[in-house]
């Protein structure tokens, strides 16, 4: 089976269709209308196998830690996605592994209304990457460049999960099955994000850990930081396999695709409603200061964070 067959046969028409795409695959290039006063918002993000996820993952996995990864940029952005280029190389034209991939990739389409635009197929390593487009009102993007000394830091999610279940996959335990769930079968808060954009100064995604993402966000908008350990939550789950290194895993751990952002105090009532009404736990975990750097607070200690994260290199 040629590309064309694979692309004919398992990616064409699949998924969400969205009024804003005039011409999607099956030419040169896809033609977007982007409305009127909006902002064009794009991310790239290559995953390979046995770098990114493990080399036996199924098509399944492999689709959905791809796009989430990638959607959760747009969250950041409090962008609406509208569409997404998939370059794919794959060794070998595996029926049962395609069917897989191709499925989910059609799923998620629809859970997150984003279309397949176009793309390109390879042969060679295992490797997927992933472009997405989204929309933000003129102005109104989330940056991480936009945090204001005096403001209160959230984050979403349960940090830690998702870097302790990739141990959990990799030394092959049979229990702690919320552990690799939270590695296999990331979500994207893409949707409590666009609310976001009228409450929070600035955001970043949680990809690379904690600590190191509030960093990006904190240089880039020229103040420092300081956490209190003691409201950043810790699930059961993450206590029972990691103990006393579970505050690690939620501090420096990476895959969370949660966020980090800030806000004036005077909207943290009304971003607290917000998590309520769309049902996803936030916890505000510290404030943003003048002095550089940032400092956990442990009890009635304060020390200077080590910044450290996944790296790529």
């Amino acid at each position: 089976m040629d590309e064309f067959s694979i692309i004919d046969k398992y990616f064409s028409g699949i998924g969400f269709q969205h009024s804003s795409v005039t011409v999607g695959t099956g030419d040169d290039c896809a033609v977007l209308n982007v409305p009127i006063d909006n902002e064009l918002c794009t991310s790239t993000d290559t995953l390979i196998s046995g770098v990114h996820f493990p080399l036996a993952c199924s098509g399944e996995i492999v689709a959905l830690r791809g796009l989430v990864a990638i959607l959760s940029d747009l969250a950041a952005m409090g962008a609406s996605p509208i569409g997404f280029l998939l370059s794919l190389s794959i060794p070998e034209a595996v029926d049962s592994w395609l069917a897989s991939f191709a499925n989910r990739l059609s799923e998620l389409s629809k859970i997150y209304r984003i279309m397949l635009v176009g793309g390109n197929m390879a042969k060679g390593p295992l490797s997927v990457t992933i472009t997405v487009l989204g929309t933000v009102p003129r102005g109104a993007s989330l940056l991480r460049s936009s945090a204001q000394v005096g403001e209160a830091i959230f984050v979403t999610g349960e940090l830690g999960k998702a870097a302790a279940g990739l141990k959990v996959v990799e030394e092959e335990l049979k229990a702690h099955d919320s552990l690799k769930a939270a590695y296999l079968y990331p979500s994207s808060q893409i949707e409590f994000a666009q609310e976001l954009r009228r409450h929070a100064s600035a955001c970043i995604d949680i990809s690379d850990g904690f600590l190191a993402d509030l960093s990006h966000l904190c240089d880039d908008s020229n103040v420092g930081a300081e956490i209190e350990t003691r409201h950043i939550f810790l699930s059961k789950s993450l206590c029972s396999y990691a103990g006393s290194r579970a505050l690690d895993f939620a501090l420096y751990g990476g895959d969370d695709y949660e966020l980090c952002f800030s806000v004036p105090f005077s909207s943290v009532e009304s971003v607290l409603d917000l998590a309520t009404v769309k049902k996803i736990r936030i916890s505000q975990v510290g404030c943003t200061i003048e002095k550089r750097g940032i400092s956990l607070i442990k009890g009635k200690t304060k020390i200077a964070a080590e910044v450290k994260g996944y790296t790529h290199f």
